[in-house]
């Protein structure tokens, strides 16, 4: 199914190493434009301010469950007027990845996100 088109803004998408690249996969054959942190050497393992840097530069949206140091972390750089591109936070009892739910409860959501994505602007947070 291909993304829709019109007035619908594109989002482009970064998973956090703790997901994985299936989902990537998933969605890029739907057309939508998403990069899984596990499938790219140069990413796996750095910072978690990096990681929010890298994604603001190339402005995607961060997906993590990483709530504990990512929260912080936007409350810092809003305070320092620095933006990123959103961060969505996912929950792990809602998308466990010990279940055979997983990866496709996850690309679900964020296919549904990705049709008619909010218009929140940019560092807007979101939980799934």
């Amino acid at each position: 199914m291909a993304p829709p088109t019109g007035a619908a803004r594109e989002v482009k998408l970064l998973l956090d190493e703790m997901h994985a690249p299936s989902i990537a996969d998933a969605l890029t054959g739907d057309s939508f434009d998403v990069v899984a942190v596990a499938a790219e050497p140069e990413l796996r393992g750095i910072s978690d301010e990096d990681l929010l840097a890298h994604a603001a530069t190339e402005t995607r949206v961060l997906i993590t469950e990483n709530v504990a140091d990512f929260m912080p972390l936007a409350t810092q750089w809003s305070g320092q007027r620095r933006s990123h591109a959103g961060l969505i936070f996912t929950n792990p009892k809602r998308f466990n990845r010990a279940t055979l739910a997983y990866p496709g409860n996850v690309v679900s959501a964020l296919h549904q996100f990705l049709a008619e994505p909010p218009i929140d602007g940019e560092s807007s947070i979101w939980w799934l």
